[in-house]
C-alpha cells in the first residue's frame, strides 16, 4: 500500500511540477478578469481592456467598444497612471502600417457601435507613471461632447489573452 502511495504522490507532484513550468494553472485561477459592462445616460461601455506593460515599454493601449442611444462624440480620455492619453489609429500609408493621433475625437453614431481594437482605432497611453500588471486595473474617465463624463476601471491583461 505506501508503494501505491508513494508512486500516486510522486506522479501527483510530476503533474502539478509540469503543468507550473508550462504555463498551467491546476487550480483553474488563471481566468482573466472581465470589464463589466456599463450602461450610463444612454452609453454602453463594454469589452475594455488595457495591454500589460511589456519590456520597458512606457506606453500601452486599450480596448473597448462604445454605443450610444444618439450621436455623441468621444473626445477626451485620461487616466492617473499616463501622463498622456490619446486616442489613436492605424492607417495604411503606402503599404506601410503608422499609427496617428485622431485629433477630432471618435465619432459615435446610434445603433452602430465604435470598436476600439488592436490595428485600428485605440487609446493609447503615453510615458506611463508605473507598469501596467496583468490582472490589475486602470482607471480612465471619458469625455464625451454631449458632456457626458464616464469614470471607470478597465482590467490590464497579458497581449497574449487579448480580444481581437
Amino acid at each position: 500500500m505506501k508503494i501505491i502511495l508513494i508512486g500516486l504522490t510522486a506522479a501527483i507532484i510530476s503533474a502539478v511540477s509540469f503543468a507550473m513550468n508550462h504555463g498551467h494553472n491546476m487550480d483553474h485561477g488563471d481566468q482573466q478578469i472581465q470589464f463589466k459592462r456599463i450602461e450610463s445616460n444612454g452609453i454602453t461601455l463594454s469589452n475594455f481592456q488595457a495591454r500589460a506593460s511589456v519590456g520597458s515599454t512606457k506606453n500601452s493601449g486599450i480596448y473597448g467598444e462604445i454605443r450610444s442611444m444618439e450621436a455623441d462624440r468621444l473626445i477626451s480620455i485620461s487616466s492617473s497612471l499616463a501622463a498622456v492619453a490619446e486616442l489613436h489609429e492605424h492607417i495604411n500609408d503606402n503599404g506601410v502600417m503608422r499609427m496617428r493621433e485622431v485629433e477630432d475625437g471618435l465619432a459615435i453614431n446610434p445603433g452602430q457601435p465604435m470598436s476600439m481594437k488592436p490595428g485600428g482605432f485605440h487609446i493609447m497611453l503615453v510615458r506611463l507613471h508605473k507598469r501596467l500588471i496583468a490582472g490589475k486595473f486602470i482607471d480612465l474617465t471619458l469625455e464625451f461632447e454631449s458632456g457626458k463624463i464616464l469614470d471607470i476601471s478597465v482590467p490590464i491583461v497579458p497581449i497574449k489573452k487579448m480580444h481581437h
